[in-house]
C-alpha cells in the first residue's frame, strides 16, 4: 500500500500552483496544455481520492480522523460523528 500522509500535501500545493497557471495567460506564448494534461493524468494515477474528512476531539482538541472512536492523542472515546449535512 503507499504511503499518502506526506504526499497529499505535496500534491495540493502544486495542484494550486497549476491552477494559478491555468488562470494566468503565458506572456512568452508558451503552451500550459501539454503541463495540465500530464498533470491530471499524475492525479488519477495516484488515486488519491478526496481528503480524509477530520474532526477535533472535544477532550484535547487534536485533529484526527472524522470516523475514528478513540482519539489518537488523548485515547478517550469519542462519541460518533454527526452526519454531514448534504449540499
Amino acid at each position: 500500500m503507499m504511503q499518502t500522509d506526506g504526499l497529499r500535501p505535496i500534491v495540493e500545493a502544486l495542484d494550486r500552483e497549476m491552477s494559478r497557471l491555468l488562470a494566468r495567460p503565458d506572456s512568452t506564448g508558451a503552451d500550459t496544455t501539454a503541463l495540465l494534461s500530464s498533470w491530471a493524468e499524475l492525479i488519477e494515477f495516484l488515486g488519491l481520492g478526496p481528503p480524509p474528512e477530520l474532526r477535533s476531539c472535544p477532550f484535547c482538541g487534536s485533529v484526527g480522523m472524522r470516523a475514528a472512536t478513540r482519539c489518537g492523542t488523548c485515547w478517550r472515546k469519542l462519541e460518533p460523528a454527526a452526519p454531514l449535512a448534504s449540499a
